[in-house]
């Protein structure tokens, strides 16, 4: 990770139905930067990946990645840039495995041989059976669908990955695997990976910067270890479970 800034919001605002989500978001993620995004339900944390995504447009403000306004540019080139996994994968359910990871690839225009052989490629990486390429989603467990959920947001090799709670269904222990698995690759491949997630202990034991969101602001931001050191007011309320969780479990065990 290094200190040029990759990705940026500056004054990012956005309404919906008449209502505010976000409420000027400024932010700089340096490249190579590992973000979770944590917040209660209906934060602005979802909506944020959206604008960066091109599939919502800013009331007021810009988005810069590698200092390039994306709303001056194609959105649908934008997206084709950008590695997308959200909850169970949001596979399409009458393509296969292989046909699936390579979505992105297809409508890049690469052809079907190459496809194949980077679907594969990415199987590996995550740990995925070659026999499934030819599977669809409805044969896959969980777990499997998620890996490949993330296998097809990084088919093109995208510099930028965005992942809404990706495992947030799983097991604790699928869930963890795959997680330590995404931590590898984030590293291995050089990506910028901002992660909306619930899992606290999983933000503040993985990440690099944490962005607590409340009402559609940034009400705390910076390394894990300095957020849980000095908690906002809402940043406590949100460790609370998990850490009374953490008390019970440790009275359990010898």
């Amino acid at each position: 990770m290094n200190g040029a800034p990759f990705l940026e919001c500056r004054g990012l605002r956005l309404i919906l139905g008449g209502q505010p989500v976000l409420g000027g978001i400024d932010l700089a993620v340096p490249a190579g930067a590992l973000v979770a995004l944590v917040g209660a339900s209906g934060a602005g944390k979802t909506s944020l990946l959206r604008l960066i995504n091109r599939l919502l447009a800013p009331d007021a403000g810009q988005i810069l990645i590698q200092g390039q306004d994306i709303m001056a540019q194609d959105a649908v080139a934008v997206r084709r840039g950008i590695g997308h996994a959200v909850q169970g994968g949001g596979l399409f359910p009458h393509w296969t495995v292989a046909d699936n990871i390579g979505a992105v690839p297809w409508l890049l225009g690469w052809d079907r041989q190459r496809r194949q052989a980077r679907a594969l490629e990415l199987m590996a990486m995550l740990e995925l059976p070659a026999h499934l390429a030819s599977r669809f989603p409805g044969e896959l467990s969980g777990g499997q669908a998620s890996r490949v959920g993330l296998a097809r947001a990084l088919a093109a090799s995208p510099r930028l990955l965005l992942l809404d709670e990706p495992f947030g269904a799983l097991d604790p222990e699928t869930r963890d695997a795959l997680a330590d698995r995404l931590h590898a690759l984030h590293r291995a491949q050089g990506l910028t990976t901002l992660i909306v997630t619930h899992d606290l202990a999983d933000a503040l034991l993985r990440a690099d910067l944490m962005l607590v969101l409340d009402q559609g602001r940034i009400i705390a931001s910076g390394p894990p270890t300095a957020i849980a050191a000095n908690p906002h007011p809402a940043v406590q309320a949100l460790l609370a479970a998990p850490l009374a969780q953490a008390r019970a479990l440790a009275g359990l065990t010898p």
